[in-house]
């Protein structure tokens, strides 16, 4: 693929939450000349979050409270079904973060302030979702635990303490089960953006913890991180973009001045696309 290519599909085609829409919230680009399947996304730590009506499961804390890895691949394996049936390819789930102040916003969603048992529940349920035909997302890497300014604020987290509790939870996780994607937070640790940490998402993630599928953004990360940047850490979806060329042109751009190796670039797409192909059944081909 040219570096146009790569830089296209590296950027989400925009979400469907209007009210005349499914819900969805994020959808691979379609690109020419390569016949490719659709690929869209969804919220749904707990249910298939789109417009039409599903069923709604128990917040994770609650379904964590029950200490039963078998429920929590039960919960995966309903959502996927439901998924399905709704033409929903990845749930932006598990949530996984540490129940570190219960003013946390997304507080639910997320399973437990005991790094072993989030990694375990969470990897379950990753694990529950994947083994019926569905994508999962670890979310949000790393240390995401306020809403409070949080596409600003900075965690000031010691190495010993990102490494036995925050970071914990993800290395349990993916040794239950390895996910197909990964999330990375709006917040900076230690001055440093969560997507344009290089050190995390190459280092951590997947020479040591072994995580081999694609990474993307949260939603709007791109307001306070730069695009070039974190395309450069390996963060390989800006979410949820557009379908004209705003966060397109940049990277391009970043590849002719040297900001993007190339290398890296072709590496984020292809983990994507890989996926993709697992997940739709279909060989992304040039058309004849």
């Amino acid at each position: 693929m040219s570096v146009e290519e790569l830089a296209r599909l590296s950027v989400c085609a925009s979400h469907g939450w209007g009210m005349h829409e499914k819900g969805e919230a994020g959808r691979v680009y379609l690109i020419e000349p390569y016949e490719m399947p659709e690929y869209t996304v969804a919220d749904g730590n707990n249910g298939v979050n789109i417009v039409k009506p599903n069923i709604g499961m128990p917040c994770s804390n609650t379904v964590c409270a029950t200490f039963n890895p078998h429920l929590a691949y039960d919960i995966g394996r309903v959502i996927a079904e439901e998924a399905k049936e709704n033409n929903i390819h990845m749930i932006l789930a598990p949530g996984m973060n540490i129940h570190r102040n219960p003013l946390n916003g997304r507080h639910p969603e997320y399973f437990s302030e005991d790094p072993y048992l989030t990694g375990i529940m969470a990897g379950n349920q990753s694990k529950g979702l994947e083994e019926n035909g569905v994508s999962s997302c670890l979310k949000h890497t790393v240390a995401n635990n306020c809403e409070s300014a949080r596409k600003r604020n900075n965690s000031i987290i010691t190495e010993r303490a990102l490494r036995e509790i925050y970071l914990k939870a993800f290395e349990v996780a993916i040794r239950v089960h390895k996910p197909d994607a990964i999330m990375t937070g709006y917040n900076a640790v230690n001055g440093v953006f969560a997507a344009e940490d290089e050190e995390m998402i190459q280092g951590i993630f997947r020479r040591e913890f072994g995580f081999e599928g694609f990474v993307m953004t949260d939603w709007n990360s791109y307001d306070t991180a730069d695009v070039v940047a974190a395309i450069q850490a390996g963060n390989g979806w800006m979410t949820p973009g557009t379908t004209d060329n705003t966060f397109v042109t940049p990277i391009i751009n970043g590849v002719r001045e040297g900001k993007i190796d190339l290398k890296r670039l072709r590496h984020n797409v292809s983990s994507m696309l890989r996926v993709v192909e697992k997940r739709t059944g279909r060989k992304i081909v040039k058309k004849q």
